[in-house]
């Protein structure tokens, strides 16, 4: 049951309402997934929050859910990777992804034994990782991210 108050006092307590709601909406939000995302320098929790601007596709939700990509059988998905690897990864891991100033993607042996998964290789293009690799997290969204790791699968045959 609602305790109704006098004037002053209800517009007192709107007010501190919609403070409080101004501060909490203002807060950075973390996005706690169900799969836990990892540094690959310091094994930290990932803060995998969509950058701004980006909306989390149900491709995206799912596989946070269980690190499981979506797109690995989508070929709509896969030829969307291929141009995306085209534009962001082929100049430092080759066409083929056999790798010349970033590692082979292709081969048996891996800088990071994570990317054999595609948690992994996910971790390690959204939050970087030694040498000249980069976070990913704010040029390109976690749906390319995806798109990319499916065509890159596609590449090991």
């Amino acid at each position: 049951m609602i305790e109704l108050l006098d004037p002053p006092l209800f517009h007192l307590q709107a007010r501190i309402t919609c403070l409080l709601l101004v501060a909490i909406l203002a807060c950075p939000v973390h996005i706690r997934a169900a799969t836990e995302f990892r540094n690959a320098f310091d094994g930290s929790i990932l803060n995998v929050a969509p950058r701004t601007g980006e909306e989390l596709t149900d491709a995206v939700l799912a596989f946070h859910a269980d690190g499981t990509n979506p797109y690995l059988a989508d070929a709509a998905a896969i030829l969307a990777g291929k141009k995306l690897y085209q534009t962001w990864c082929q100049s430092c891991h080759m066409p083929d992804g056999s790798g010349r100033i970033g590692p082979s993607l292709i081969g048996d042996t891996f800088t990071y034994e994570r990317v054999v998964t595609d948690q992994g290789m996910f971790e390690v293009i959204f939050g970087g990782a030694g040498g000249a690799m980069q976070s990913f997290a704010k040029r390109i969204s976690q749906d390319d991210m995806l798109k990319i790791i499916a065509y890159i699968r596609t590449l090991k045959k």
